[in-house]
């Protein structure tokens, strides 16, 4: 099979979902070059357009190979996207195509491209894949760039890794991912932000494909709210932070009480040396059970699986085991304070440290695509 047979394939095995709110009338003439490139099912979901574009949609409906569904008022991306999802699975389309790859209405994604996702679909059949722009580029608008870098920014530090594009509207997805898509939260714009949150939270690989970066007249035409879909999507970011606080919070209590415990009680006899390792070496055991079996149940989790970390969580907990107990033994000698209210500030500090750490080495990812 030569290069253009393999990418008819590809599009031939593919859906591609539009949302559509208000389009422009080349909509149609984009839908029509996607169906050229051998895409054979484009679903386009009219998401409470105004009777000026009846035209539009009665001519996306005339071509073959293309459904157009309707929301009789406005609901939002993530609702129409969801639509669209429940109907290729009501038709019992996953049994006829290999994935869906979601487009936006207003030609910021190049044909090209959408045939570059399904591509890469192909090579990455389990993953989540997602289209990124290049938002160093001038032609960026600065509202844009500022929002993708903020959001960007945010996932970074919530759940470990970095998303160049949170905001990319061409995503792929495979067909054991479709019924998943129907039942994440969100209507509006914070639903493509949540669906990237609750694939790190489940462990569903992400592979990220660069695609064209492309703006008309400063993206006017985009239905995009700065401060009412901001919002939500902010929102949605740090619920994760609430979790894995708590988990820390609840792990650096036990592992405290512990330390205590055999400072004070079990090993009190014993010399300052011994008997501080001993403490730091027992409590650091406890805190770190505690906090993998807290991760399990409130999921806190990032791409691969706890598992997976094992090996390097626990050696980050011996680093992080070995500094406390060196800057706990080193004041406590200098100083003659209690040991367990030195270690409470020494680990508060290391917890800072190691929040930084925790989630960009323990579950590093390796699945990025860096070309197209």
């Amino acid at each position: 099979m030569n290069s253009a047979e393999a990418a008819s394939s590809y599009s031939a095995s593919s859906i591609i979902i539009i949302p559509a709110l208000e389009p422009p009338p080349a909509l149609v003439q984009y839908v029509q070059a996607l169906l050229e490139r051998g895409f054979q099912r484009i679903v386009v979901v009219d998401d409470g357009s105004s009777p000026a574009c009846r035209s539009i949609f009665a001519s996306l409906a005339e071509l073959k190979g293309c459904v157009v569904l309707r929301h009789e008022v406005n609901r939002g991306k993530g609702a129409a996207l969801k639509t669209a999802l429940r109907h290729c699975l009501q038709e019992g389309w996953q049994r006829l195509y290999r994935r869906v790859i979601m487009v936006d209405a207003d030609g910021q994604h190049a044909v090209e491209d959408v045939c570059g996702m399904a591509r890469v679909s192909h090579e990455n059949p389990e993953a989540y894949v997602l289209g990124i722009r290049d938002f160093n580029q001038k032609i960026v608008p600065a509202r844009s760039r500022f929002g993708n870098r903020l959001t960007s920014g945010a996932f970074h530090l919530f759940y470990g890794r970095y998303l160049r594009d949170t905001q990319t509207g061409l995503r792929a997805l495979p067909i054991s991912l479709w019924q998943w898509a129907t039942e994440v939260a969100g209507d509006r714009f914070e639903y493509e932000t949540n669906c990237l949150v609750q694939a790190m939270k489940r462990g569903i690989p992400m592979a990220e494909m660069p695609i064209q970066t492309l703006y008309f007249n400063k993206n006017a035409s985009t239905h995009y709210h700065t401060l009412r879909d901001s919002w939500p999507i902010f929102k949605i970011l740090i619920s994760h932070l609430g979790a894995y606080a708590l988990a820390g919070a609840l792990a650096s209590l036990a592992t405290l009480a512990v330390f205590a415990w055999v400072d004070l009680v079990w090993l009190a006899a014993l010399a300052p040396g011994s008997r501080l390792l001993a403490a730091s070496i027992v409590s650091a055991a406890a805190g770190s059970v505690v906090r993998l079996l807290l991760h399990l149940l409130l999921r806190v989790r990032t791409e691969r699986s706890m598992t997976d970390a094992t090996a390097k969580y626990y050696l980050l907990v011996a680093g992080q085991m070995l500094a406390s107990y060196l800057v706990v033994l080193a004041v406590h000698l200098i100083t003659s304070w209690t040991a367990v209210w030195i270690k409470l500030v020494a680990d508060i500090v290391l917890a800072v440290v190691g929040y930084q750490i925790h989630p960009r080495w323990l579950f590093k990812s390796h699945r990025g695509i860096e070309g197209a």
